[in-house]
C-alpha cells in the first residue's frame, strides 16, 4: 500500500506539512513543491547530494566529528549525565553547515544566531491541527515567525553573497559545497548575471533551512538510537568494533587521519551500515503524509478499494517497519537481515524499508545521513561506552517509575519528527582500549 502512495503514484504532500514548514522555508521548498518546479530544483540540488560528491566532503565532516568526540570525552572524564540528543543535534547541524554552504556554524562550541533561531522557529511551527484549542488563537505566533524568519534570512543573505563572490573570484578552483554547485548551475544558466537573482536567493535560503531541519529531525535521531541499540546488544557492538579494527587498524586515534586522506574507507563497513539500517528500521523518525485526491484509491492487501478524497493519507513508517507480514522477527534488532542472501527468512521485503521514503520524492539527503552516522560511529564507537541514564533522570525529575512505551524508556516522542524521549539522558565511559591508549599517551608526555 505504501508503494501505491509514493512510488506508483505521485499525489500532493499533505497541506498540514506545508503549514508546518511555511514559517521555516516560506512558500517553496523541495518537500512541498510539486510538478515541473519540483523537478527543476531537485535536478539543481541532486549533484551536491550524490554518493560520489558526499565522499569528497568527508574531511570537513571529520573535523566536526572530532569536536563532538572531544565533548563526549569531557563527559567521560567528568562521569556526568548529559543529553546525547543535544550533542548529536549540534553535531549534525555543524556538518550540514560545512556540507551545504562550506560554513562553520560552530554550534557545538558556541552560540550561533542562525541555528539557534531556526530551532526556536521549529518549536513554534504547527501543522494547523492542534490538540490544545488555545493554539488556534495564539496571537504571538505570527509575530514570532516573522521575527525569526527575518533573523535567519539576514544571516543567510550575508553568507550566500560571500559564496557567490568567492565563486566569481576563484572560478578555476571553486569550493564544492552543495550551495556552490547550485550557484555554479545558476551562473551557467545566467552567464551575464552581476548578482544572485532574488528568486534564486530566496529558494536557496529556503533549502538551506530545510536541510538543517532535516538533519535536526532525522540524522541526529538515527545516531542516538544506533548508540542505544548497540549498548543494548554487546555482541553486535563487538562485531562493529572488530570491523573498524579491520579497516582502520588497532590505533583508535588514527581513524580520523585515515578517513581524511582516504574517505572511501568509509564504504568498507558493510556490517556498520547494516547496524544503521536496522536502527532506522526500528526507529524511523518520519512518515509519509499525502492529500487524498478525487478518483485516487488505494487497494488493500485483501483487495478492498479505499477512496482517499478529502482524507489525509498517512503512510506509517513505524507500522510498516514493525509489521510481521513484511519482516521476520520485526521486534528484534538483527543487523544480519541486511547481509543475508535473497531467499533467506530474514531477507528484507522489497519496498518495506522506508526511513527516507521511496520513489522520486525520496529524501535527497539520505546518502549524507547514512554517511554522517557511519562516520560518527567510526570515530567514537571504539573509544566510548554509551549507557542510557533514564533512572537517574527520572529520579531528578520525580517522574513515575516504570515510564515506558512497549517496554522501552527510550521511546520516540514527536517534536516535528520522532525524537528520543527526554533528549536521551546518558553517561559515557572510556572503553578499556581507550583507557590503555590514554595511559600510553600520558606516559609519553611526562
Amino acid at each position: 500500500m505504501m508503494y501505491q502512495l509514493t512510488q506508483a503514484n505521485q499525489i500532493p504532500k499533505d497541506k498540514g506539512l506545508r503549514h508546518f514548514l511555511r514559517p521555516l522555508t516560506g512558500e517553496e521548498d523541495l518537500v512541498t513543491l510539486e510538478g515541473a518546479a519540483w523537478k527543476r530544483w531537485r535536478a539543481i540540488f541532486n549533484p551536491g547530494f550524490s554518493a560520489t560528491h558526499i565522499l569528497t566532503l568527508i574531511p570537513k565532516m571529520v573535523e566536526e566529528v572530532n569536536i563532538f568526540k572531544d565533548i563526549v570525552e569531557k563527559h567521560a572524564r567528568q562521569n556526568d549525565m548529559f543529553y546525547l540528543e543535544e550533542a548529536t543535534l549540534n553535531l549534525t547541524i555543524d556538518i550540514i553547515g560545512r556540507v551545504v554552504m562550506d560554513h562553520a556554524f560552530a554550534s557545538q562550541t558556541r552560540h550561533n544566531e542562525l541555528t539557534t533561531t531556526l530551532r526556536k522557529q521549529v518549536e513554534w511551527c504547527t501543522t494547523g491541527v492542534n490538540v490544545n484549542p488555545l493554539e488556534y488563537i495564539n496571537i504571538f505566533r505570527p509575530f514570532v515567525h516573522m521575527y525569526n524568519a527575518r533573523k535567519m534570512n539576514r544571516y543567510l543573505t550575508r553568507e550566500l553573497d560571500k559564496r557567490y563572490s568567492a565563486i566569481q573570484s576563484n572560478a578555476k578552483n571553486p569550493k564544492n559545497s552543495v550551495i556552490d554547485l547550485a550557484l555554479k548551475s545558476y551562473l551557467e544558466e545566467n552567464p551575464s548575471a552581476t548578482g544572485i537573482n532574488a528568486d534564486f536567493k530566496a529558494f536557496a535560503m529556503a533549502q538551506i533551512k530545510l536541510f538543517i531541519f532535516a538533519g535536526y529531525d532525522n540524522t541526529s535521531t538515527g545516531a542516538v538510537f544506533t548508540y542505544h541499540l548497540l549498548a543494548q546488544h554487546p555482541e553486535t557492538l563487538a562485531k562493529v568494533r572488530a570491523e573498524h579494527d579491520g579497516v582502520f587498524g588497532s590505533n583508535i586515534d588514527a581513524a580520523a587521519s585515515l578517513l581524511t586522506s582516504k574517505p572511501s574507507l568509509l564504504n568498507q563497513l558493510p556490517y556498520t551500515l547494516a547496524v544503521i539500517k536496522e536502527s532506522l528500521r526500528i526507529y524511523p523518525s518520519v512518515a509519509a503524509l499525502r492529500d487524498g485526491q478525487p478518483g485516487f484509491s488505494i487497494s488493500s492487501d485483501s483487495g478492498q478499494n479505499l477512496p482517499t478524497d478529502r482524507c489525509i493519507v498517512w503512510g506509517d513508517h513505524y507500522g510498516t517497519h514493525h509489521n510481521p507480514r513484511q519482516w521476520a522477527r520485526p521486534e528484534e534488532f538483527l543487523p544480519e537481515r541486511w547481509l543475508v542472501p535473497e531467499g533467506d527468512e530474514l531477507y528484507p521485503t522489497k519496498n518495506a524499508w522506508r526511513p527516507f521514503e521511496r520513489g522520486p520524492r525520496n529524501c535527497i539527503g539520505q546518502e549524507l545521513a547514512l554517511t554522517e552516522i557511519k562516520l560518527i560511529l567510526a570515530l567514537t564507537i571504539r573509544s566510548f561506552n554509551v549507557k542510557e541514564a533514564y533512572r537517574e533522570f527520572d529520579e531528578m525529575k520525580k517522574n513515575p517509575r516504570g515510564w515506558n512505551v512497549n517496554g522501552q524508556r527510550a521511546y520516540m516522542m514527536r517534536r516535528g519528527g520522532g525524537h528520543p524521549a527526554d533528549h536521551y539522558p546518558c553517561k559515557v565511559a572510556f572503553t578499556h582500549r581507550m583507557e590503555d591508549q590514554n595511559a600510553i599517551k600520558s606516559s609519553i608526555c611526562r
